[in-house]
């Protein structure tokens, strides 16, 4: 599991139930939770495991202050995670879950987006990196 903490440590939104499949461009899945205030919204997720390790090399250079930020888009849109250095050691966290639903009947198209904004500081990202090279080591 995957935690993403807000200033004060409360969970902001978790990843969990990851599953791996075996081809060789190998497919994760997950759930993706968002709960802050009285918002909260869940949806399941699909990307490759090399988004899953680009964001931990990412998260590894924004740590040790080599880039400045770092996105993580899964191939479906359906989840993006960036962090946005910003002075004085503060990152700026950025957590947008989307969904589009079609109807099948008139075929329109419904969109729906939680979009939760906050800052932490340098010392979230460890433990942030630590769960994620736990994940990918299954």
């Amino acid at each position: 599991m995957i935690h993403f903490y807000d200033k004060s440590r409360e969970i902001v939104m978790k990843l969990s139930d990851f599953s791996f499949d075996n081809e060789q461009e190998q497919s994760i899945r997950f759930s993706s939770t968002i709960s802050y205030a009285f918002y909260k919204a869940s949806q399941n997720i699909e990307s490759y495991r090399f988004d899953l390790e680009d964001l931990l090399k990412e998260l590894n250079l924004l740590h040790a202050n080599k880039i400045n930020s770092v996105l993580f888009r899964p191939i479906e849109g359906q989840l993006e995670i960036c962090f946005k250095q910003l002075e004085f050691g503060c990152i700026a966290v950025s957590l947008k879950l989307n969904y589009v639903d079609v109807d099948n009947y008139t075929h329109n198209m419904y969109e729906s987006m939680l979009m939760i904004n906050y800052e932490i500081d340098q010392s979230f990202i460890p433990e942030l990196i630590n769960e994620i090279e736990m994940v990918l080591k299954r």
